[in-house]
């Protein structure tokens, strides 16, 4: 068993130089989610678990929709199973994933999705500031995800044709996800990594624009201990390169005052799962990032906290999350997904 797990272990750091090597050979250069990239929407958490967990995860299986956050998270647990989830940001900000898991070609999973955010309608206006009339603005993802594993190893990738519509511009880009788990024979302890959107834009808003891919390297780990109904998570974001993407309160502040263990907490999502019954089960998140981005000077609230439930009515899941951004408010995930075998009488 030593000599088992000790193999398995050296072949997960293995895949893990090995998604490292696909980020450092990338040709797009990784800056993590700056704000000069592209499609960023697409790490808007908006199935209901995601978001529960601190809007970051790469552990947390056993849901239809989870291979849009890892592909690895594609197993056998939720064949057949379609699932829709909506979400509303503050200001009228609506997104929607649907997705469906199959078996099919080759020996693995499959997962369709499709992630969708409507900003809404804005005023439109000419450079003299003469008012031509509303227009919309809204961006999607179109994913295909593939896995296949092992005993303890669970391979996938997900392919994603990203679009942006903005009033009249547009842009599109074709991007990939890399995902590996490992799932140790005897604890309940899962490890991944996950590469994600490493890619190339196929058109820009304008001529010969140059966008940044959200490219985005992470590491996570879940473990639940014997006979505890609870699982914990850690999932570590941004890892390619500096971060650059945090808001500051006080805008003359030097970003060089903020200290280094400010700066490293900013990159680490906590959750946590409460597994009262196999029917039900309770969520927390703590993302010290979104905490920081969203504080203002009357202090930062209950944000970079999030939570939710999940229960089993009859054949189906239904699910809710909240995720609190500043004082005032925060976005709602609504989900429902259903085992399409259920329901089968032959």
């Amino acid at each position: 068993m030593e000599q088992f797990v000790r193999k398995g272990v050296h072949n997960f750091c293995f895949s893990l130089a090995l998604c490292f090597g696909c980020m450092a050979f990338c040709t797009q250069p990784i800056l993590g989610q700056t704000s000069i990239s592209a499609f960023n929407f697409i790490d808007n958490p908006a199935q209901a678990k995601l978001a529960a967990l601190g809007g970051v995860n790469i552990t947390a299986g056993k849901d239809p929709l989870m291979f849009l956050s890892n592909p690895a998270l594609l197993d056998s647990t939720v064949l057949h199973t379609p699932a829709f989830h909506y979400l509303n940001f503050p200001g009228g900000v609506q997104a929607a994933t649907v997705g469906y898991t199959f078996e099919g070609l080759f020996r693995g999973v499959w997962g369709v999705g499709l992630q969708y955010m409507d900003y809404g309608r804005f005023e439109g206006f000419d450079p003299i500031g003469m008012p031509i009339g509303e227009f919309g603005a809204s961006e999607f993802a179109l994913v295909l995800g593939y896995s296949e594993g092992t005993e303890v190893f669970r391979y996938g990738a997900n392919l994603k044709l990203l679009g942006s519509v903005l009033e009249s511009y547009q842009a599109y880009a074709l991007v990939f996800d890399f995902g590996v788990n490992y799932y140790h024979p005897d604890l309940d302890l899962v490890l991944g990594i996950n590469a994600r959107n490493i890619g190339f834009g196929l058109s820009t808003y304008l001529n010969n624009q140059s966008l940044q891919m959200p490219s985005d390297l992470r590491l996570g780990g879940s473990f639940k201990p014997e006979h505890a109904p609870f699982r914990f998570h850690l999932s570590l974001r941004n890892l390619q390169g500096r971060e650059v993407d945090f808001y500051m309160t006080n805008p003359s502040r030097n970003r060089m005052d903020i200290g280094v263990a400010d700066k490293l907490f900013r990159r680490a999502v906590f959750g946590v799962e409460i597994l009262p019954s196999e029917h039900l089960s309770l969520r927390l998140g703590y993302n010290h990032l979104i905490r920081k981005e969203f504080e203002t000077a009357a202090g930062a609230g209950a944000g970079g906290f999030s939570g939710g439930f999940a229960f089993k009515v009859k054949k189906f899941e239904l699910s809710y999350a909240r995720m609190f951004y500043n004082i005032p408010g925060g976005s709602n995930v609504f989900g429902v997904s259903t085992a399409i075998n259920e329901w089968r009488t032959f």
